[in-house]
């Protein structure tokens, strides 16, 4: 399978991330539609600044993706406010799973973050990506897990 390697997708990647999406979809029951791939690449690509995603590459295969949203908070007096970073899809293609992928998605995308001045990055966890997400820095909190970076 090789090694994996993360990279931040830019505009060109806009029917890879698509085709990630759907895959992703797929996977968590959804199917596919006629003209998923060109709605989901002009919809990211209009929003791109707010939009980040990473990909994760093994070999030669696309093996998963997150895809965030900044969420800039509004203006408060004499407060500058952060933006926090919203993990919104966040997945790893069945036949790359265990390779540390997924810790290596979030792992740089909370770096990403960091290194950009961001508050927090947040995410919701289910069961199974729990103990990975932990491992990864994020604690619980009421609603979500979340990492803080200051």
């Amino acid at each position: 399978m090789g090694e994996v390697r993360i990279r931040s997708a830019g505009a060109d990647d806009a029917l890879v991330v698509a085709a990630l999406a759907l895959q992703c979809a797929i996977h968590r029951g959804g199917t596919g539609e006629p003209g998923f791939l060109d709605r989901f690449a002009r919809a990211w690509l209009a929003d791109l600044r707010h939009l980040p995603v990473w990909v994760a590459e093994a070999g030669d295969d696309h093996a998963g993706f997150l895809q965030a949203r900044v969420v800039e908070p509004l203006p408060v007096p004499r407060v500058a406010g952060a933006p926090d970073l919203l993990v919104e899809t966040f997945f790893v293609r069945p036949s790359h799973r265990g390779i540390g992928v997924g810790e290596q998605l979030l792992t740089e995308a909370s770096r990403w973050a960091r290194d950009g001045g961001f508050a927090a990055v947040r995410m919701a966890a289910g069961v199974h990506t729990r103990p990975m997400v932990e491992r990864v820095g994020f604690t619980a909190d009421d609603a979500a897990h979340r990492m803080e970076l200051r």
